[in-house]
């Protein structure tokens, strides 16, 4: 499906963001955009999925479901419970909200040379995804793709789209 079949769903009148919860609502959008989101790759590509924090459990879930195939979660820091250093966090950074953050994943969540999809809703910056690749990366995994609904082409996203095989459903071209 192309954005604009998504696009009238998405509550625009929202503070701070768009609010694209109205997609999960009705079941055959829903299923169009999972497949949508998920149309480029081959499920042999990848091994696990990961996504950033809350709103795309939903979204993660239902693809882990549907593929078959585990899910990492990367949430904010402090949102996962742990016990004797066995979480990894980022690096603090100011993302689209213009405050300080830090992520965090299980460190037994990736295995060695595990190739990973990364899932987030939204690419404006590459902030987020820049610490969860790094998150990544540092317990040996593979960042092999990105995918979302919408990415913000322009000089602070554009290391993703050229060595992360970012896909997007929707891309808006600042350059």
């Amino acid at each position: 499906m192309k954005y604009e079949y998504y696009d009238k769903y998405i509550n625009k009148k929202t503070k701070w963001r768009y609010d694209i919860t109205p997609l999960f609502e009705n079941p055959e959008i829903f299923a169009n955009l999972l497949k949508d989101l998920l149309k480029p790759f081959n499920k042999w590509d990848y091994d696990k999925i990961a996504g950033l924090d809350a709103l795309w459990f939903i979204i993660w879930w239902a693809l882990a479901q549907k593929w078959k195939i585990w899910f990492i979660s990367i949430r904010k820091w402090w949102k996962l419970p742990w016990i004797n250093n066995s979480v990894l966090k980022s690096s603090q950074f100011i993302d689209y909200s213009s405050f300080w953050k830090s992520l965090e994943i299980n460190k037994s969540s990736v295995k060695k040379w595990e190739k990973i999809i990364i899932i987030d809703e939204w690419i404006e910056t590459w902030t987020q995804i820049k610490e969860s690749i790094t998150l990544i990366e540092n317990l040996w995994g593979v960042v092999v793709w990105i995918t979302t609904l919408c990415a913000h082409k322009n000089k602070q996203t554009e290391f993703l789209f050229n060595n992360y095989n970012l896909h997007s459903i929707n891309i808006i071209n600042e350059m």
